[in-house]
């Protein structure tokens, strides 16, 4: 009988889980995670734990894209959710696949509803789009920009 795979390792947000992977790719030295040089990577723009301006906001669809690097036979075999020897479970694991397990059912129904209300389409253009303020108003100087 097969066993369900379960990530263990902390749970966090894609934003820090891509933060925890840059940390355990330069060896645990925050000084090495900013002064990294390979910028042709996908996590390269987000390794301080921001989002700069005119970057991709889809950090789950970063994190799938970088898993299929990865494993080019695909993500969903990948066996990095449980400690190894001396490594730690991959922080992105969780992410794998493109979807953020932090979001249950209904809050992505709810997130979706959201969207199609403000006239949202999913889409290439949807990566870039401004951030929204409650007034339905587009937020200027606190993106970085």
């Amino acid at each position: 009988m097969p066993t369900e795979k379960k990530f263990q390792g902390k749970r966090r947000s894609p934003l820090v889980a891509i933060r925890a992977f840059c940390s355990w790719c330069c060896g645990g030295s925050a000084p090495e995670v900013r002064l990294c040089p390979y910028s042709n990577c996908a996590f390269h723009p987000y390794r301080g734990s921001i989002i700069p301006a005119g970057v991709s906001r889809s950090l789950v669809r970063i994190i799938k894209a970088r898993c299929q690097d990865c494993m080019p036979e695909g993500p969903a075999g990948c066996e990095a959710y449980q400690p190894f020897a001396i490594h730690l479970p991959c922080p992105c694991w969780p992410f794998r696949l493109g979807r953020n397990p932090n979001i249950g059912i209904e809050q992505r129904e709810k997130l979706r509803a959201m969207g199609k209300e403000r006239g949202f389409k999913p889409g290439p253009q949807a990566d870039s789009a401004p951030r929204i303020d409650s007034k339905g108003q587009g937020q200027g100087k606190g993106l970085g920009e």
